[in-house]
């Protein structure tokens, strides 16, 4: 047989172009490619080039739960999978109880039902457990975020207290907390309202206005007053579409209409277009993801405190269909179930 060579820049250019779960698979092959699939250059490039083998998940019962949205049937379904269950060895060895997720880069930064912050690569199967101070932690809100290097990402975590005036931000490489206490915002935010988008987070206050924050700098920044009616029991949720795009769910406390709006390219100035609008018999008040842009499609969560069921809806224009999809939850407050879009990823966080 005859052995082609490849030279090395042009094996790493074929690599960057292979889907998460395939390179993971292709690790325990080689030595030499193992090693580079552990390299900070690589795996950031990998992130930004690779196909996005994305799936949607819902934080249910304390776990990650892949979910399968059939939109080929005449009335959508939602199948749940096999749920991802986070665990500590050293810890305990049983299952440890997810109550808040945030997704970043195919990382998930955690709070436990037992007061702990961990970080979590369900792909890779790593965890990074977070020493903090453990005052007010479930009247605290987190974000995962990174600040861009050269050749790699500078991954940190913003943590936010009761006190307006005051925050926490963990760097990575130094494993240690900075508080910033000199400093005010006008509005305070929601707790677990946040998402991230290209590194930075983004979070609406309670005035209805959109709120930044620039993992760089280590600061905040308004970025636009929403365009939708203020009112003080309205739902305003945010949600990230494709990785490229910041999206809004608008649900008016007075009536049953919910819309959905779509901003453009952070990188410009921000501006919104709304999409579509449907009338909802539920309202939509805990978390949502835009499955089809094209087609209109929407799942949402909603927490009937009543009865502690969660109900998933698939919403089209026009309610051409509606589904509800009933969940009995824990009866536990601490959980805040949510729907998100999860992308596997090679970044290593130990």
């Amino acid at each position: 047989e005859t052995k082609v060579n490849l030279p090395w820049e042009l094996i790493e250019e074929i690599l960057y172009r292979v889907p998460t779960k395939s390179l993971k698979r292709l690790g325990s092959t080689c030595k030499q490619w193992n090693a580079l699939f552990e390299n900070q250059r690589f795996t950031k490039k990998h992130f930004d080039e690779a196909p996005k083998q994305s799936m949607v998940l819902m934080l249910k019962d304390f776990r990650g739960c892949p979910m399968n949205v059939n939109l080929n049937v005449a009335a959508p379904s939602i199948e749940f999978k096999s749920a991802i269950s986070l665990k500590d060895s050293d810890y305990n060895p049983e299952q440890v109880y997810i109550t808040t997720v945030f997704h970043c880069d195919g990382l998930l930064l955690c709070t436990t039902d037992d007061d702990r912050l961990v970080v979590w690569n369900p792909c890779l199967r790593e965890t990074r457990w977070i020493q903090h101070k453990a005052d007010y932690m479930k009247y605290s809100m987190f974000a995962l975020g990174y600040q861009n290097n050269k050749s790699c990402r500078s991954y940190k975590i913003l943590k936010c207290c009761w006190n307006p005036n005051a925050f926490e931000v963990y760097e990575f490489s130094s494993d240690s907390w900075k508080v910033f206490d000199k400093f005010s915002l006008e509005d305070s935010i929601p707790f677990q309202t946040g998402v991230c988008l290209k590194g930075n987070s983004y979070f609406v206050t309670i005035k209805k206005v959109l709120l930044s924050f620039d993992f760089a700098t280590e600061s905040f920044s308004r970025v636009c007053r929403l365009p939708v009616p203020f009112e003080d029991c309205d739902w305003i949720i945010l949600s990230v579409a494709r990785e490229e795009q910041l999206s809004m769910l608008h649900q008016n406390y007075r009536t049953s209409k919910m819309d959905i709006w779509m901003a453009n390219s952070i990188d410009d100035t921000l501006s919104w277009k709304k999409t579509f609008s449907v009338e909802l018999i539920i309202p939509a008040n805990s978390s949502f993801y835009l499955i089809d842009e094209e087609r209109k499609v929407v799942v949402c969560c909603n927490v009937r405190h009543s009865n502690d069921h969660i109900v998933k809806i698939i919403i089209g224009e026009d309610n051409a269909y509606y589904t509800e999809h009933p969940t009995v939850t824990s009866k536990s407050w601490t959980e805040r179930s949510c729907i998100f879009n999860y992308v596997p990823s090679l970044v290593r966080i130990q």
